[in-house]
């Protein structure tokens, strides 16, 4: 059901911007990334623009949030890796037009108790979409939720959550799960709820050597808070679920929040992608890990009565 929900959006995404000549200004709508000169279509005239920009020949290009639109592979600098990966962002060849349709994405973070106390408003207008936050660990409640989950809603932002898994059988995950929806119940999440099993989760636990349980362990949560009316996902690398999970039985029903940090785009399939454990963002006082969604996740709650909407 959760590929399905999402494949028919991006089949609207992509209708829609295929016969739209506006660029989408909606605060709930990130940057068109590519489209340089603000004409509504990506194509070789962007490509000129940046190469224009990178000879020194303009200072700027005339968009709204031009830096921001040229940077694609979002290292806070625009170079020559941006029109390398241009193809990135370009999806479509319409027919009727002969030029490159664009995409949207979302940029994002995901913060806990280690970032330190946040000014929203700054981390909106430094061009933040969308907020991950650690909404407790085990069976309790992140000190800092509560705080950070309201500043961000005041402040505009998108919000989803993660929680942190300690669970060591079946039992423990209903627990969990159960502690997290008591946390997130009265709130309106636009994103999705997110159990975050990790290396340190295995750390003396007796799921590090059955593949079988560890899995069921986290089918558990995801099923039970899903139950309760929220969108779930899995949030992990390439590496841990190949080594402790039979990682086809999850992503097969649930989406995927990937980490790597060593790569310009992601390797595989997936709807949020967490590219940096160091990021710097105006109104965070500490180093953040940075994210991009490539899906409209608030268009998914609205449709699907989820997530408290």
């Amino acid at each position: 059901m959760r590929k399905l929900l999402i494949s028919l959006l991006c089949l609207c995404t992509m209708s829609s911007v295929m016969f739209s000549s506006q660029a989408n200004t909606s605060a709930d709508v990130s940057v068109t990334y590519g489209d340089l000169n603000g004409d509504g279509i990506v194509n070789v005239m962007d490509t000129l623009y940046m190469k224009q920009y990178l000879m020194g020949e303009i200072n700027e290009f005339p968009v709204t949030n031009w830096r921001k639109s040229a940077d694609l592979v979002s290292n806070g600098a625009i170079t020559s890796d941006d029109i390398n990966d241009f193809k990135r962002y370009i999806l479509i060849n319409s027919a009727s037009t002969k030029t490159l349709q664009k995409i949207s994405r979302f940029d994002g973070i995901d913060i806990s108790k280690w970032q330190g106390v946040i000014d929203w408003n700054r981390v909106r207008a430094a061009g933040i979409d969308f907020v991950m936050i650690k909404a407790g660990e085990g069976t309790q409640m992140e000190s800092t939720f509560l705080r950070n989950i309201s500043g961000a809603k005041a402040a505009g932002i998108q919000c989803g959550v993660y929680w942190f898994a300690n669970a060591r059988n079946i039992s423990e995950a209903h627990a969990e799960a159960q502690a997290c929806v008591n946390v997130i119940k009265n709130y309106k999440l636009e994103y999705p709820v997110v159990y975050d099993f990790e290396y340190r989760s295995m750390d003396n636990n007796p799921l590090r050597t059955n593949r079988t349980l560890a899995t069921d362990t986290i089918l558990t949560f995801l099923n039970d808070v899903e139950a309760k009316g929220f969108y779930t996902m899995f949030y992990s690398n390439k590496d841990f679920p190949q080594t402790y999970l039979q990682i086809e039985r999850v992503t097969s029903r649930f989406d995927f929040w990937y980490v790597n940090l060593s790569l310009s785009q992601p390797d595989v399939k997936c709807n949020i992608w967490q590219y940096s454990h160091k990021g710097r963002v105006d109104g965070i006082p500490e180093i953040v890990d940075l994210d991009i969604s490539y899906v409209d996740f608030k268009s998914i709650m609205i449709a699907n009565k989820l997530n408290g909407y």
